[in-house]
């Protein structure tokens, strides 16, 4: 049985400010490892505020974003940024940042010629600022001639990446401090094998990537509405790639009926074709035992740590409780 693990609660922007606040202000006591702020673009709360918010409102727990689409904010503001979330958390804060999900930045209007190539500038930009360096650099998204923070002494912000595909996991693999990593169970060991793989080209040693797994986890032991967990879902399938949906065994006729609504409509009309095998498939459900069991799953697979939440309805504080304390329990007797 596997004893050691991180077990974190996952946010977004979208999620109610008082929801946000329960979570931060008891994440602790829950024994969370961390708490992962997803921003939902132009919707909700503002990612930073809400980052802030909750490494004031919590002691130990880590906070992180994950993730921050450098797509849709300037290179210099996240600097900044990770400049002052450090400060504020006194080292606990994570950099989680990515491209952006399909769906989103086709709403913005964003399309990116070379995703791999912009994310590696965008981290080497930010090392080499918090680094105390002066820089001169561009790139598609950004242009930065003799930039500098202005700081005396350099700090260190923990950078994970948010990525799917071959070449962006690689490149997890081969720079960042950790990857965050969502999709189906084939899926999860294919990356996280390819993330392996990466870090050891580059001269690294697995164990130097943290691998946080991050799908929509669902407690339906606790009253949690079903129509909720099937819009989640069918939002993850739009944001799917066909390169992972190709792992899978799945209905990929109702799976690209799904896909097309969301893109036409919505999630909530995408989630009317969403089964009770693509819920299975895309999420972990169920009893509190079954989803533990779920987890260490994940874990077996070389995951150092996995995500509760969203989405949150039903008496979903209670089951946050029960959750942990389950895990906790399964702990104790190893």
């Amino acid at each position: 049985m596997i004893s050691s693990y991180k077990v974190s609660v996952g946010i977004t922007t979208h999620m109610r400010v008082s929801a946000t606040n329960w979570i931060a202000q008891n994440a602790d006591a829950l024994g969370a490892g961390s708490i992962w702020i997803g921003e939902d673009i132009a919707l909700g709360q503002e990612s930073f505020v809400l980052t802030a918010r909750t490494l004031l409102q919590s002691h130990q727990v880590r906070v992180g974003t994950g993730i921050i689409p450098v797509s849709v904010h300037n290179i210099s503001t996240l600097a900044r940024t990770g400049v002052t979330l450090n400060e504020i958390g006194q080292g606990r804060f994570t950099f989680g940042l990515g491209i952006g999900g399909i769906q989103d930045l086709e709403k913005q209007g964003i399309h990116i010629k070379k995703p791999v190539t912009e994310l590696r500038k965008s981290v080497n930009t930010l090392r080499m600022l918090w680094a105390g360096e002066t820089i001169d650099t561009s790139s598609e998204m950004f242009s930065l001639r003799g930039f500098s923070l202005e700081k005396d002494n350099p700090i260190r912000v923990p950078i994970f990446l948010g990525v799917r595909g071959p070449q962006m996991l690689k490149l997890a693999g081969n720079m960042a401090d950790g990857v965050i990593l969502s999709g189906p169970f084939d899926y999860l060991q294919y990356a996280i094998r390819a993330v392996d793989e990466a870090a050891k080209e580059a001269g690294r040693n697995k164990r130097d990537v943290e691998k946080v797994v991050w799908v929509p986890t669902i407690p339906t032991f606790k009253g949690i509405k079903e129509k909720v967990a099937r819009r989640v879902v069918a939002l993850v399938i739009a944001d799917t790639p066909d390169a992972v949906l190709d792992m899978l065994t799945i209905d990929r006729e109702r799976v690209d009926r799904i896909r097309k609504t969301v893109s036409s409509s919505s999630p909530k009309e995408g989630a009317k074709f969403v089964d009770d095998k693509l819920l299975d498939v895309f999420s972990i459900s169920g009893t509190k035992e079954h989803m533990v069991d779920r987890f260490e799953d994940v874990i077996g697979i070389g995951a150092t740590e996995v995500v509760l939440g969203p989405p949150f309805s039903g008496d979903w504080r209670q089951a946050l409780v029960e959750i942990f304390h389950e895990v906790e329990s399964r702990r104790e007797t190893t």
